[in-house]
């Protein structure tokens, strides 16, 4: 059974990683985010839920990092409706990108090395989910290529 990890929540109540061994107690073994485009909160999160690991020798349960391509302004603002926490500066570079597409594939992909570097040194269990949160068609093909691209990240 997964449970549902919020790094985004974990910057304002700064509990997120006592929420999931909570969870964890009660059945959960694996977690999925909710889409993720500020790397430093997820960052944060990690720290929090790797070094809390350490001090009360619990075991890490994988984390499922949700990404997804954003290709129009429609798209961006569905995106923060639901709550998706999208950096300032990183709204300001989508809205003014000549291709949003482009731009947030390339986004994600840094996200990904940014997330995955960090965790291959503390040897945190986690994975990607792609998925498009718009029915266009160039979005969702975009998904599938982001996928490829993460998954030859993460074999690397």
């Amino acid at each position: 059974m997964g449970g549902v990890a919020i790094p985004e929540r974990h910057i304002k109540k700064g509990d997120e990683h006592i929420r999931l061994f909570d969870k964890v107690d009660k059945g959960c073994s694996f977690f999925i985010s909710q889409c993720v485009y500020s790397v430093n909160n997820t960052k944060d999160f990690l720290s929090d839920y790797y070094y809390t690991s350490i001090e009360t020798d619990r075991d890490l349960v994988p984390i499922i990092f949700t990404l997804t391509p954003c290709g129009s302004l429609k798209t961006l603002q569905f995106m923060e409706w639901l709550g998706i926490d999208i950096p300032k500066w990183l709204n300001n570079d989508l809205k003014h990108s000549n291709d949003i597409l482009s731009k947030s594939i390339d986004l994600c992909k840094n996200i990904a090395i940014e997330i995955l570097d960090y965790s291959v040194t503390k040897n945190l269990p986690i994975g990607f989910n792609i998925e498009s949160v718009a029915i266009r068609k160039e979005e969702i093909e975009a998904s599938i290529e982001l996928l490829k691209d993460i998954k030859g990240l993460m074999n690397r």
